[in-house]
C-alpha cells in the first residue's frame, strides 16, 4: 500500500491562504492524505509583536513577550483554521520562502499556496514569496489564485 500523501500548506490568515487551505482539504479528503498547516512569523518576538499589531505586549519582561506571543499565534491558527485532530501546525521563524521551501524538506510530497494575485508588475517591483518559492521548492507547488470579481 501507498503512504498516504502529505500536504505542506502555508498559511498567512489572509482570505487567499485560506482559499489554499481549503484546496488542500479537499485534495487531502479525496486522498487520505496527511495535512500540515505552516506559519512563518518574524524571528524575534519583538518584531513579531511589532508584525501583528500587538505593542502592547511590549510592556512586560522578555519571557513574558515570547509566551504571549505563542499564545496569540496559537489562538490565530485555531480561530482562521478551526484545525481538526489530524492536522499538524508548525509555526516557524525567519524568512517565508526560505522557510517554506526548508520545511518542504522534510518529507512532504507537495505544497500549496495562496496568491495574492498583484499582478506580473507589482509582483517584479515587488517581489513575491511564491514566485521565489516556485523557483526553490524542493517538492511540486499547487498555487491558488485570488479569486476575481465577475
Amino acid at each position: 500500500m501507498a503512504s498516504p500523501l502529505r500536504v505542506l500548506v502555508a498559511v498567512d490568515f489572509s482570505a487567499q491562504s485560506l482559499a489554499a487551505v481549503r484546496v488542500a482539504r479537499s485534495l487531502v479528503q479525496r486522498t487520505d492524505g496527511i495535512l500540515t498547516f505552516v506559519h512563518v512569523r518574524p524571528s524575534s518576538d519583538v518584531r513579531a509583536a511589532v508584525a501583528e499589531e500587538r505593542g502592547a505586549l511590549l510592556r512586560g519582561d522578555e519571557g513574558d513577550l515570547a509566551r504571549a506571543m505563542a499564545a496569540y499565534y496559537e489562538q490565530r491558527f485555531e480561530k482562521s483554521l478551526r484545525r481538526r485532530k489530524d492536522e499538524a501546525v508548525r509555526l516557524l521563524p525567519g524568512e517565508p520562502a526560505r522557510e517554506l521551501c526548508r520545511e518542504a524538506c522534510r518529507g512532504y510530497d507537495l505544497l500549496v499556496m495562496g496568491t495574492h494575485g498583484r499582478g506580473r508588475a507589482a509582483a517584479f517591483l515587488l517581489g513575491s514569496t511564491v514566485q521565489e518559492v516556485l523557483v526553490r521548492s524542493p517538492i511540486p507547488l499547487v498555487i491558488v489564485p485570488q479569486k476575481r470579481a465577475p
